[in-house]
């Protein structure tokens, strides 16, 4: 994706100290306070650790059962300044929620995982693995994987985001399709959806949207939604008969105009969804048009629309304290939304990449991942890695 430009002046010397340290540091993990720390009359969330762990990191799952986070990353290539290289595989890192030191690491072997959702109850992790196509279930306190799951032949396979529902002990999983990859025929997008009881395959919804990416589910009123980065939509589902029920706007008409409908990410984006069940409203995170889309579940209208920053990628519902908290991935930080007013109230400097947002429901802590820029897809193989302390992180916010 973006990738880090070179630092320079004072920061060379830094940097090939940081090489010949990193690698062992960043293998077992390296927390440090973060540069600004909460006062005691503190009003505001601030960041209060930060964690660099090994491997590119994406998704985030927090478990309250065992006060756990888990954070899915793929292996990553290393080149040291004397040109010495390794390869960090593969895994789930288990962080101490409150510390963030790292506690283990899953090996997941072949399975790169992206995606990442938890049942508390079950104590089962569902991740997805995008370039395989397939869907690996991991045992959390044995960390052995007891399922694989694949895409049924001729459908698309590029999964992309589960959800768990632990009431049903149903997880569904949205799969990218509607464009063209190579000269492979265009597939639709669908939404697995699995029997947590024996991880089974038991139904795939077949082109709920034209693009699906994020998902959300209320358990409450057993709607499923689905955003459509193409067509700056979210489709409502019935999550037990997997009909579409309504497809609502995920930004004012004016807003989506602005945008090009040029290539699979249409109007503003939307690349994920998250439900406010308490205050009736949906929220859409519209990636190229950097913000917040408001929607009113009653009416199904757009009734606001809040300017995030560059790249919005991923929000979640603090229950705690009813605030939004979104990751800008283009900007590096945290917007924090104001559930009530509806305005932002903090931005908080969070990382290279702000990725994915997971929240401690009954302590209001809030863990955002950050993947590092790196060295850039089309890198020479003797290119040695930038010094990013930022990148590849996970950081705690004390709300």
């Amino acid at each position: 994706m973006h990738e880090l430009n070179s630092y320079n002046g004072s920061l060379r010397g830094a940097a090939k100290r940081w090489v010949g340290l990193s690698l062992l540091a960043v293998s077992i993990g390296m927390t440090h306070q973060a540069l600004a720390s909460g006062p005691a009359n503190q009003t505001h969330p601030f960041v209060a650790q930060r964690t660099q762990v090994a491997g590119s990191v994406y998704e985030i799952a927090f478990d309250p059962q065992n006060h756990r986070l888990y954070a899915a990353t793929v292996s990553n290539h290393v080149v040291a300044a004397d040109g010495s290289a390794h390869d960090t595989p593969a895994g789930i890192v288990v962080l101490d929620a409150d510390t963030l030191e790292v506690v283990k690491r899953i090996d997941t072997g072949n399975v790169s995982p992206f995606g990442l959702a938890l049942n508390p109850k079950t104590q089962k992790l569902y991740a997805t693995d995008t370039r395989s196509g397939t869907v690996a279930v991991f045992d959390i306190a044995s960390g052995e994987r007891t399922a694989l799951i694949h895409a049924p032949e001729g459908q698309a396979d590029h999964v992309r985001q589960p959800v768990v529902d632990p009431t049903t002990n149903t997880i569904y999983v949205s799969v990218v399709g509607g464009f063209a990859k190579g000269d492979a025929p265009v597939r639709n997008s669908t939404i697995w959806v699995i029997d947590g009881s024996d991880d089974s395959l038991t139904d795939v919804i077949d082109n709920p949207v034209k693009v699906a990416t994020g998902l959300a589910l209320d358990p409450q009123t057993r709607r499923l939604y689905v955003a459509d980065l193409a067509n700056s939509q979210i489709a409502e589902l019935d999550a037990d008969s997997h009909e579409v029920l309504r497809r609502l706007p995920a930004a004012p008409q004016s807003q989506i105009e602005k945008q090009s409908t040029e290539g699979i990410m249409g109007g503003v984006g939307t690349v994920n969804v998250e439900i406010d069940h308490d205050r009736g409203v949906l929220y859409a995170v519209n990636q190229k048009a950097g913000g917040i889309g408001v929607i009113d579940l009653d009416s199904g209208e757009v009734i606001d629309d809040i300017a995030t920053g560059e790249g919005a990628l991923s929000a979640r519902l603090n229950p705690h304290d009813g605030n939004l908290y979104v990751a800008n991935r283009g900007d590096g930080s945290v917007a924090v939304i104001d559930g009530d007013t509806r305005h932002v109230s903090a931005y908080l400097a969070a990382g290279s990449h702000p990725q994915t947002v997971a929240i401690d429901a009954e302590d209001g802590d809030v863990y955002v991942s950050n993947k590092a820029k790196g060295r850039g897809r089309h890198a020479p193989d003797d290119v040695p890695t930038p010094f990013e302390p930022d990148g590849n992180t996970v950081i705690r916010i004390a709300p």
